[in-house]
């Protein structure tokens, strides 16, 4: 049961991983903490929702691309509408921003599905694994491929393309990089679209995983999201897959081996002893300022 229940966690903690991976880009880049990032996720899941509810004959690999694809389009706007606007106002602004474009994805998504929990089905009838007495579930393990397929991706796409180079080069010094002929302007761009991509693909695993969505099922992830990237390590990519990996692993335990209502308590308890013991979180490095 132990090693059945890690692996649980660590199936959980590839998805958390993901939004926080999104959630640490976009900071990262426009040091911006995008409080919307988990409502992102939960609207692109609703999309996929009606799609199944439309015609429950669609492929996984559809699925994923339909998420991915809604959830870049709900960035892009996210960004023009809701941030451009605000880039060199005082920092409370789009974080004000950001909440307000929260709370219009959840109206939306209780005027549009209205309230509610929406069950459903990705289609997935894969036979579980068995190894000795550990038994695997089949969906797990189309997770945690689906997780690590991405994330090569993602660790391809950000060290070992021109973009990829134009983002971090951004996220390092953005007035450098424009004067070095960088269109930061479009980098902002394309880093939401990354950073909801990940959201995007992480709403269809979790759909898989509990077959299940609603409106504030957002801000749970997003909750989740941040303490994950605190736990790594803030404006740290390595971080935020350390920091995913073990909030699942822990959720998954609390609610195995103590109280299953006590899982989303470790969330904010973890989040709150890593501000209070080690604020720079476990790769979190401190910089100096020169002036």
């Amino acid at each position: 049961m132990f090693i059945e229940t890690l692996i649980n966690g660590l199936a959980l903690g590839g998805v958390y991983a993901l939004v926080a991976l999104g959630f640490t880009l976009i900071f990262g880049v426009l040091k911006l903490f995008h409080v919307s990032h988990g409502d992102v996720l939960m609207f692109s899941g609703y999309i996929v929702y009606t799609v199944i509810t439309i015609s429950d004959q669609v492929h996984f690999i559809v699925l994923l691309l339909i998420g991915v694809i809604s959830a870049a389009v709900l960035g892009f706007l996210v960004e023009r509408l809701a941030f451009k606007p605000y880039r060199k106002s005082f920092h409370i602004i789009p974080l004000i921003s950001g909440i307000g474009v929260s709370l219009i994805l959840q109206n939306l998504a209780l005027i549009i599905w209205e309230p509610g929990q929406k069950n459903f089905s990705m289609g997935l009838s894969i036979s579980p694994l068995q190894l000795g007495d550990i038994t695997i579930s089949g969906v797990r393990i189309v997770i945690f491929i689906s997780v690590f397929v991405i994330m090569l991706l993602f660790n391809y796409w950000l060290f070992h393309t021109r973009s990829g180079r134009a983002v971090r080069a951004t996220a390092n010094d953005s007035e450098t990089a424009r004067m070095m002929g960088i269109k930061t302007e479009r980098i902002y761009i394309l880093t939401f679209v990354v950073g909801s991509i990940l959201a995007g693909a992480a709403a269809v695993l979790t759909g898989s995983l509990y077959g299940a969505i609603f409106p504030s099922f957002g801000f749970s992830m997003g909750i989740k999201a941040f303490a994950a990237a605190i736990l790594g390590g803030l404006g740290s990519m390595s971080g935020a897959v350390i920091g995913g990996l073990v909030l699942g692993v822990l959720e998954v335990f609390t609610a195995a081996y103590i109280n299953i209502s006590l899982q989303d308590v470790v969330s904010m308890g973890i989040l709150i002893l890593v501000l209070l013991l080690r604020p720079k979180g476990i790769l979190g490095k401190t910089t100096e300022e020169k002036l």
